[in-house]
């Protein structure tokens, strides 16, 4: 994958994998490039060189819903929540093209289940700032 940025090669040569199960993160300064990878991953940044796999299927060059559909996506940082929508809304809104409703809901629990107090507040408006810095 490679990415040009104002003229300036950004990104260059990266080849990264990652396995059924596994989890990979990405670290480095501001600016050294970690957003436009994942943007490129997910559809939001044309590529200008390379190309971007999943499952066997290549995805780049492919719009970003249709890469959602397959199942990438992309969630920026700054724990954005949809302000006039419950909390276990906002959760279930993560599953917005998942057809299987029991699947939906068993996801709803594993995350209760991860925390707790979520679960105690699954009716609560999401936008309180002192409720967001109880859960992280």
């Amino acid at each position: 994958m490679g990415k040009y940025l104002g003229g300036l090669k950004g990104i260059d040569n990266l080849d990264l994998a990652v396995g059924q199960g596994e989890i990979r993160g990405l670290i480095g300064p501001n600016g050294a490039g970690k957003t436009t990878i994942l943007r490129g991953i997910s559809g939001l940044k044309r590529l200008t060189s390379g190309e971007v796999w999943f499952q066997g299927k290549r995805i780049d060059g492919i719009s970003p819903h249709a890469i959602v559909k397959v199942g990438i996506a992309h969630v920026p940082e700054g724990r954005r929540l949809f302000g006039l929508m419950i909390v276990r809304d906002n959760l279930a809104m993560g599953a917005f093209l998942q057809k299987d409703k029991g699947q939906i809901e068993r996801d709803v629990e594993a995350v209760y289940q991860h925390f707790p107090i979520l679960k105690g507040r699954q009716k609560q408006l999401a936008p309180i700032s002192k409720f967001l810095k109880e859960v992280s």
